[in-house]
């Protein structure tokens, strides 16, 4: 299953890498946002499988608040990524059925691992 995935990353030397990570794993990132109003536009422009959601985002805005309505509105999923996935953090967003969490900075074959996962998880719903 070749997925269609949305970064949403403030930092955009992460943002890049992580595209080249999806795109070498033969996945297709459909954008990329900076903030959760972006993300939410991206969202509804190019309605991706999934997204990868960084929790502090530019301008003050919250990863987990654009998560909550990317997935009340298209049903998109998220892999969390962060350099603090404390119990607290990962409590907060459970209720969003994350696909997975990924430390900052973030090791090419985690990502893999979790783009494999993801898409195995998405193709059986």
């Amino acid at each position: 299953m070749i997925l269609r995935v949305l970064i949403v990353e403030d930092e955009a030397i992460l943002a890049l890498d992580l595209e080249g990570l999806v795109e070498d794993a033969g996945h297709t990132v459909v954008a990329i946002a900076a903030s959760a109003d972006q993300a939410v536009r991206a969202a509804e422009k190019t309605r991706p499988d999934l997204a990868f959601m960084d929790i502090r985002l530019a301008q003050g805005s919250s990863g987990i608040e654009a998560a909550q309505i990317l997935r009340e509105r298209w049903d998109v999923p998220c892999i969390f990524i962060s350099a603090n996935l404390d119990p607290a953090t990962r409590a907060a967003v459970a209720a969003l059925e994350p696909l997975g969490f990924i430390n900052k900075p973030f090791h090419p074959r985690r990502v893999q691992e979790a783009l494999a996962a993801a898409a195995s998880r998405l193709s059986k719903a």
